[in-house]
């Protein structure tokens, strides 16, 4: 997949790139992932708003890279301003809201699926359900079998 093949959407003084889930009825082509994953490359315009209903048991991110907003925004307007480099955590489902500070475009990942629950175990950069798991992916690197390429 490349860059030229993420749809977009453009509404309002906000431009979203959707790699996977649904925005103004463009879906992206990431599909049939267990947990159903939101995934979307957001820029808004000075002063613009996004706001996006997350599904009841998803758990959602937002990584700001670019300006500076507000985001987790209430019904009356208020919410936590968060300037760019930042990572932001969200609770369970409801409504995903953000708005761009009036000096610059606002850019971020949103990011947003159903936790699956299962123990984790990480260890440098692995990440198993169980330190046997680790161990048995260590061994295979130092054996030489942890990647096998095959010729199709």
């Amino acid at each position: 997949m490349s860059a030229l093949s993420i749809p977009a959407a453009q509404l309002e003084g906000a431009a979203v790139r959707v790699v996977a889930g649904e925005y103004a009825g463009i879906r992206g082509p990431v599909t049939e992932i267990a947990a159903q994953p939101l995934y979307m490359d957001v820029t808004l315009e000075p002063g613009a708003a996004f706001a996006l209903p997350v599904p009841a048991g998803h758990f959602a991110l937002a990584y700001v890279f670019e300006g500076e907003g507000l985001f987790g925004l209430d019904e009356a307007g208020n919410g936590d301003y968060v300037p760019a480099v930042r990572m932001l955590v969200f609770d369970d489902g409801d409504t995903f809201r953000a708005q761009a500070g009036a000096g610059a475009p606002l850019r971020f990942m949103l990011m947003a699926g159903a936790p699956f629950r299962e123990p984790i175990f990480p260890y440098g950069p692995f990440v198993m359900s169980t330190a046997e798991e680790i161990q048995q992916a260590l061994q295979e690197l130092r054996n030489g079998t942890f990647v096998q390429n095959s010729v199709i």
